[in-house]
């Protein structure tokens, strides 16, 4: 197993020893610890560095403006943001950024440790939650290649409705309802209308029914 050189930029002492500590049991990982990033570009001077574990909450400077200056003058250095946020407007940013991964200060040690490891083995370090968040994202803003049409079909039928009070609702005939499905079906690559129902709520084209 190869050896990993980390930095460690966090403004709040206890958290700064606790993961010095435990980075430092480590015998993958060689660390060294700033809480500003006055000391870290000291560090840069005269030590080898390979991953940042970035707090994004730094006092003096942005930790996202920080995360690109690491990447423009630094480019052979993995940046990872380390935050109490997980609002998909701050991932989105620290990945535009340049980060390479994403990790929750609240992750036990264990999924710590297997994410820094991740990102060694060429992967991309990011907590469940953060992972489950991105693909909702993905497919919420996924575009939807069904029709206006189609969509009012779909949704009567989430309402509960049959082909024939969909098509009463929407003045056409059932015949005309069952064509638009097959196409529906057609498009979303889907077996039938209760699997198009459920792509079509995840990734919210459609409501589900309201509770009576």
């Amino acid at each position: 197993m190869g050896i990993t050189k980390i930095a460690v930029v966090e403004r709040d002492a206890p958290r700064r020893e606790r993961l010095r500590s435990m980075l430092s049991e480590q015998p993958d990982f060689v660390v060294t610890v700033a809480c500003a990033p006055e000391q870290f570009w000291e560090h840069l001077k005269t030590t080898a560095v390979e991953v940042v574990l970035l707090d994004l909450g730094l006092l003096d400077v942005s930790g996202l403006d920080l995360i690109t200056r690491i990447r423009s003058g630094y480019p052979a250095i993995s940046c990872i943001a380390h935050t109490l946020f997980e609002t998909p407007s701050t991932v989105f940013a620290a990945l535009r950024a340049g980060a390479a991964g994403y990790l929750i200060k609240d992750s036990t040690p264990t999924d710590l440790l297997r994410s820094l490891r991740t990102l060694h083995d060429g992967g991309a370090p990011l907590t469940a939650r953060i992972a489950r968040m991105l693909v909702y994202e993905y497919h919420r803003h996924e575009e939807c290649p069904l029709s206006e049409r189609e969509l009012e079909i779909l949704q009567a039928i989430s309402n509960g409705m049959s082909y024939k009070e969909a098509g009463s609702e929407l003045s056409l005939s059932p015949h005309t309802v069952h064509t638009h499905v097959k196409n529906i079906n057609e498009k979303l690559q889907v077996s039938g209308r209760k699997e198009a129902l459920a792509v079509a709520r995840k990734r919210g084209w459609v409501k589900s029914p309201t509770p009576v």
